[in-house]
């Protein structure tokens, strides 16, 4: 390996913009923790293949966006150009964010890929039974959707009793695919802006994708709410081929701490959410404050919010162990990767 290894970085984009903050730092937190330089390509524009063998790379990294291009013939063609001139020796890791949608073609574009590693966000209790052992010829690592980079480190917070905003919460209108859980990802809104129009507070929520915000939009809705509202990211279906969503148990779940949780516990916003296991970073009853999966006790969970005692002893505790820690920073992530791949 060269002294300053080269990592390549495959996404594919041509969506909104600006990006959402938390996908911003997905694709790009390569270019500044990563020991070496780090070499981007959207693979959504046309581009020379042979450009990545003269990079000649250690490490290759796709981004879930990369992987999302199997979702049609054009999107696959330019994920398949890019990965059939990457040198044999360079490193493959891929990162897919997608894992209950098109799992057959998700699992035979990693084959193909070659890849090495596969960060996964599932909880390793499924990891046999959506990669199989006899189909998988990568290593696992669980990954999670998102990390803390060092401005949401460094970020300040004003105490709770100042803020303006009860309760705030976004949601997109979720399609009836995701099963119970689309249908928790937007419930658990609509209590909670009722909750706050009882007691006479203000609330700040949508839940029909409008009034969607981006970047430091976000950030600054969190920072003036005393409370946030939610629901683990995932699926409670699960479409193998494309064609036929397979509804899931409970226990079977594909669900996975989303990335406004740790926006949340950066900007000491208290954390009112469905209970769940949050990809075993968030403790219930220490890092945020759990509801039951019919929501019967949200309001009473709410009520804690106005509690300045415990709500600010709960998010100072959260932003300690999860954010100031540096457990989940791209910085620590970044470089445990790159150890184990390029060891």
């Amino acid at each position: 390996m060269r002294n300053r290894p080269t990592a390549l970085v495959l996404y594919n984009w041509r969506g909104q913009w600006p990006m959402r903050r938390w996908e911003h730092q997905r694709i790009f937190a390569w270019k500044a923790y990563f020991p070496g330089r780090v070499v981007f390509l959207n693979i959504g524009f046309p581009f020379s293949p042979a450009w990545i063998a003269q990079l000649d790379p250690e490490l290759v990294l796709v981004d879930a966006t990369a992987l999302a291009a199997r979702y049609t013939r054009v999107g696959l063609g330019g994920l398949r150009r890019a990965m059939e001139v990457v040198p044999a020796r360079s490193r493959r890791v891929a990162a897919p964010l997608d894992e209950f949608l098109g799992l057959r073609s998700l699992r035979e574009v990693l084959v193909e890929a070659r890849i090495d590693l596969l960060l996964t966000a599932l909880d390793p209790a499924l990891w046999d039974s959506v990669y199989p052992v006899a189909q998988r010829p990568f290593a696992l690592r669980r990954f999670l959707t998102s990390y803390i980079d060092d401005a949401l480190m460094r970020r300040a917070s004003s105490d709770l009793t100042r803020r303006p905003i009860a309760v705030s919460y976004r949601a997109w209108e979720a399609p009836v695919w995701l099963g119970e859980m689309g249908v928790l990802k937007r419930e658990v809104g609509l209590r909670a802006a009722d909750w706050a129009k009882v007691r006479g507070w203000r609330a700040d929520v949508a839940v029909d994708g409008e009034r969607r915000l981006v970047g430091e939009a976000w950030m600054r809705l969190l920072a003036a709410s005393r409370a946030v509202v939610g629901v683990e990211g995932g699926s409670s279906l699960v479409d193998p081929t494309g064609e036929l969503p397979i509804a899931l148990t409970p226990e079977a779940e594909i669900r996975a701490m989303s990335p406004r949780h740790l926006e949340a516990a950066a900007t000491r916003t208290f954390q009112v959410l469905v209970e769940g296991d949050y990809s075993g970073v968030l403790e219930a009853g220490v890092h945020y404050q759990p509801v039951r999966r019919d929501l019967s006790d949200i309001e009473a969970a709410l009520d804690l919010s106005r509690d300045p005692n415990r709500a600010q002893a709960m998010v100072d505790r959260a932003h300690a162990e999860i954010v100031a820690s540096g457990r989940y920073s791209w910085r620590t992530v970044v470089r445990e990767i790159t150890d184990q791949v390029l060891a």
